[in-house]
């Protein structure tokens, strides 16, 4: 048992020797009780973040919580349960009997073969005053840039979130999840106009600033170490303020067909929205434009996708899904191709396949559905800078945001219809704001349209996946003008 045991005790989330025996307890009360495929989820989850304003630490927050999950078998039938903690055995066990033969098809949890654990550590013990003094500085500089106005959000924010989990043999598995990152939001304004912009970027956890090592380099690694820090919070502190300028005074435009460049993020975030078109229960139940076009192409020449959880562009890194099933790096799309479905265990027995490590909780309340880690959209045949891209879509429309998602972006058809925001290209340069219009189309005739793919990827999260994807133009899209 000790042995077992042993992955639990090294646990970041302050699992001593006490609580692995409490656990270990717990399981053979379980068993004792008549309970068979006994399974334990524990998830844990802290998170911090600091934020400024007007030159001062407005606020600093941190929080942890943990939510226990059993699952196992009744009387053949499968149950759960969910508790804060495990103090009271009997109210768990009497939980799991009413739960029953209520909770519809779902799959009885499998004995894992061994004990391993996969984390990779993610928080980190930073230096609160340095990571402040970044942020007042990024808030500088977008105050420093034409037509600012003021910073509505300036915000450092990290989180780790483990997951553990202990067969009735208390063989254990254990992952964790997490990530640093900067959001900030400007607003310009001009006259009567104001516009603003939010912009977002992942952290380099090694040029986080952290006790240990400022202690361990000194000064001259203090200065390298906030260097690398706080010069990305500066600049996307001024690509916020300047995009935020480029909203200013915008036009009502024309309804037409339009030489489209869609900005990465924007890009991103379509992405993300239609994944679950790759995923396998939508596909077997024709709930997707994909069922039936394994092998097709799908999309331009160029275009690949792909779902990498071990990528360092993207947000979400997992080396087990939430059902205990090693993930791996799977391609969706080459050259246009649709390739590869993305299972969980339960839609992968219904198609007669195996899973590819796609069960994932929304939250550890939930049942285990499909889901996705990172998912990285990029090009097979080399990519293009933006200058480039703009000069190739004259007159036409750079989109930078689209509004109205969840109603007007459906993934059975993958039609859409969105409200959308940005500017004219004028003689390759992007030009006068645009607003109030909308753009329509469906997301494989958009793929298959892609005619340049860019070089400047940005991230967006999306139903708890991270999607990937540079800007890209698009030869043809219908606008309608408001």
């Amino acid at each position: 048992m000790t042995d077992a045991l042993g992955c639990i005790t090294e646990c970041p989330d302050g699992w001593g020797l006490q609580d692995a025996k409490k656990t270990a307890e717990f399981l053979c009360r379980l068993g004792n009780a008549g309970f068979s495929h006994v399974r334990l989820c524990v998830n844990s989850r802290r998170s911090e973040r600091l934020g400024v304003e007007n030159q001062k630490l407005k606020y600093r927050e941190y929080g942890e919580s943990k939510m226990y999950m059993a699952e196992a078998s009744w009387d053949g039938e499968y149950c759960c349960a969910y508790a804060s903690s495990l103090e009271d055995v009997e109210e768990i066990i009497r939980r799991l009997r009413e739960s029953a033969g209520t909770l519809g098809n779902r799959e009885l949890p499998e004995d894992f073969k061994a004990s391993k654990d996969f984390r990779g550590k993610r928080w980190r013990q930073i230096d609160r005053e340095a990571v402040a003094e970044s942020l007042k500085c990024a808030e500088r500089e977008a105050l420093a840039c034409e037509k600012a106005h003021f910073v509505e959000m300036c915000e450092y924010r990290q989180y780790e979130e483990t997951m553990v989990l202990v067969d009735e043999h208390l063989h254990c598995l254990a992952d964790d999840d997490g990530n640093c990152t900067f959001t900030v939001r400007v607003v310009a304004k001009d006259g009567d106009s104001v516009a603003a912009a939010t912009k977002c970027t992942l952290l380099d956890e090694a040029h986080l600033p952290c006790n240990k090592r400022l202690a361990a380099q000194g000064e001259r690694g203090e200065e390298i170490e906030m260097a690398g820090f706080r010069e990305p919070v500066c600049e996307v502190a001024r690509q916020a303020a300047k995009q935020a300028r480029f909203g200013l005074h915008g036009e009502k435009i024309s309804s037409g067909s339009y030489p489209i460049v869609l900005e990465n993020s924007v890009m991103a975030e379509l992405t993300g929205h239609y994944l679950s078109m790759f995923y396998g229960e939508n596909i077997r139940r024709h709930a997707s434009p994909l069922a039936g076009k394994v092998g097709k192409r799908v999309g331009c020449a160029a275009l690949h996708m792909e779902e990498d959880p071990f990528s360092s562009q993207g947000t979400r890194r997992r080396r087990i899904d939430d059902e205990g099933t090693p993930v791996a790096r799977t391609v969706l799309m080459n050259r246009g191709v649709f390739e590869n479905v993305l299972y969980n265990r339960k839609s992968a027995a219904e198609g007669g396949t195996e899973t590819t490590g796609n069960g994932f909780r929304p939250d550890v309340t939930a049942d285990i559905g499909t889901g996705a880690t990172n998912v990285i959209l990029s090009s097979e045949e080399g990519t293009f800078p933006r200058k480039e891209m703009l000069k190739a879509s004259e007159g036409g429309i750079y989109i930078r945001k689209i509004e109205g998602m969840f109603a007007g972006a459906d993934t059975e058809s993958g039609n859409f219809s969105l409200l959308a925001s940005g500017n004219r290209i004028v003689d390759g340069q992007v030009e006068s704001a645009v607003n109030q219009f909308t753009i329509s189309g469906n997301i494989c005739e958009l793929w298959e349209g892609i005619e340049m793919i860019g070089d400047d990827p940005a991230y967006r999260l999306v139903d708890g996946a991270c999607a990937v994807s540079p800007s890209v133009k698009v030869g043809r899209m219908m606008v309608s003008g408001m």
